[in-house]
């Protein structure tokens, strides 16, 4: 799809205008990939040379081969933007292969779905698609001289190309809808106004020490430590108790038995575990008993076989288990890491009460008072409008100081609350990976009226690459996908 891009012209009162007019045109010129431009004496050097295969789709396979779909795509991006002329990097050059499989992906599904559909095109139809080929064309008509110039497997390469694009159009026209004015406009008023937060954040970090303690204390016995070794045995019961009896009747010894035996990772150490919290072995099983009966071994001993989700186990206790010490900061910072994971909604009640009680004393006090008392200076966010999901056309929910609340832009009720305060209102408490933040209205602002007229042109591309994001959703079946892209590219770029 040819995409248009203009240049609007520099308007001072946003510093952000030019800045965003780029991105939103690379956005679109490179249909939804993040990439900078790549020069053409690289681009020529990846293209040449074997034919790399990528995956396959169906059954059938993705390479690369001059002519295909996948060489062609690859082209075209390549032409789009080498035109720029900035640096060329592997990572640079590997998004525009990653988005070439990526079309060619969403081509041979298409493809797939015609198939199963009994869709085809005729070959009148592919026909006239070859004449009308930009190569042929000289003086704006059918050239056959031009034609028969080129090799016979140009010719059937390019047949293959143009009939499967004739099928892929059918399949896509039928599911795409034309854009209407309400649609493109309706873009248009996405992207403003645009409104500016202050917020204070409170972290996971902020549960306090006498907390962690206090839960430590009380669970006690998930926080001693043992040092273990084991042995795993995933073919069947029998074996496993076949490889406890040699490592009793000493026949082998156990690093033996686990390096030769065993199919856990710790077997290339002998079986060796190290050091093991009680709590980490509680996840193998179902109750705490057999825990229990593993961390009450003498020295040297080992364990029954026991059935877990990995397969059957043996243990032995390489050195008693040690009470834990709460004055010990790494233990601390375990217990910590543990509430996170496993007592999440504990941490995340006190929180919110913290948070609960700033917005209260922020709506009482004054914002920048209330973030005073608690020893932080409120930080601003960007400014961003109603951009569900944080679509890259519009300003995105982001802040320097803190990234985890860019993923509250994937929830509704976000922009709902945010965007339902008046100037100098405070909001409820807002969840955002292992932060709640406080946020109050800043200032709010028109878009930039270059960025609306830059919009206005894009609509309809917007709008169709909206549609194939559905499409790519509703045709692409994962598990007919094999994707070996990163192998065969890093094999290419050896």
């Amino acid at each position: 799809m040819k995409k248009t891009q203009t240049e609007p012209e520099e308007q001072k009162p946003h510093r952000s205008t030019g800045k965003t007019l780029t991105y939103i045109g690379t956005v679109v010129l490179l249909v939804l990939i993040v990439v900078a431009f790549v020069g053409a004496p690289a681009l020529t050097g990846v293209a040449s040379g074997s034919r790399p295969v990528f995956g396959s789709y169906a059954g059938r396979e993705i390479l690369y081969e001059p002519g295909n779909y996948l060489a062609r795509e690859f082209d075209s991006i390549a032409r789009q933007v080498q035109a720029s002329g900035q640096e060329v990097s592997e990572f640079l050059v590997r998004q525009i292969w990653r988005e070439a499989f990526n079309r060619t992906v969403l081509h041979y599904a298409t493809l797939h779905e015609a198939e199963q559909a009994g869709v085809a095109v005729s070959e009148r139809a592919v026909d006239r698609a070859v004449a009308q080929w930009p190569e042929f064309q000289v003086d704006g008509r059918f050239s056959a001289r031009a034609f028969e110039n080129t090799s016979s497997q140009q010719r059937f390469a390019l047949r293959q190309y143009l009939r499967g694009g004739l099928v892929g159009s059918i399949v896509r026209d039928d599911m795409l809808v034309e854009p209407s004015q309400a649609e493109q406009s309706f873009i248009v008023d996405m992207a403003g106004p645009e409104r500016r937060f202050r917020f204070v954040q409170f972290s996971s970090a902020d549960f306090p020490v006498a907390r962690v303690v206090q839960y430590g204390e009380a669970n006690r016995e998930r926080f001693a430590s043992a040092e273990l070794s084991v042995i795993t045995v995933t073919s069947r019961r029998a074996d496993a108790d076949a490889i406890r009896q040699q490592a009793i009747d000493r026949v082998a010894s156990f690093e033996d038995l686990a390096r030769n035996q065993s199919t856990d990772s710790f077997a290339a150490d002998g079986g060796s575990m190290g050091s093991v919290y009680f709590h980490e072995l509680e996840l193998d099983f179902e109750t705490m008993a057999p825990v229990r009966e593993i961390f009450a071994l003498s020295e040297g001993a080992i364990s029954p076989v026991y059935e877990t989700q990995f397969g059957w186990v043996i243990y032995r206790m390489d050195r008693s288990p040690v009470d834990p010490d709460f004055t010990d900061s790494g233990l601390i910072a375990d217990i910590r890491g543990y509430l996170n994971v496993f007592e999440r909604g504990l941490v995340e009640d006190f929180l919110r009460d913290r948070a609960n009680a700033f917005a209260t004393a922020a709506r009482e006090d004054g914002f920048g008072a209330a973030a005073l008392s608690i020893d932080q200076s409120p930080q601003l966010t960007s400014w961003f409008p109603i951009n569900f999901g944080n679509l890259p056309f519009f300003a995105t929910v982001e802040t320097a100081a803190n990234p985890a609340l860019a993923s509250a832009a994937n929830r509704a009720d976000f922009f709902v609350d945010l965007f339902g305060l008046a100037p100098g209102d405070v909001s409820a408490p807002i969840l955002a990976r292992d932060y709640f933040f406080v946020l109050e209205l800043d200032a709010e602002r028109t878009v930039d009226e270059n960025i609306a007229q830059y919009l206005s042109l894009v609509a309809p591309q917007i709008v169709e690459e909206l549609q194939n994001a559905e499409i790519r959703r509703a045709v692409v079946d994962e598990t007919l996908l094999v994707d070996t892209f990163a192998l065969a590219f890093n094999r290419m770029m050896r």
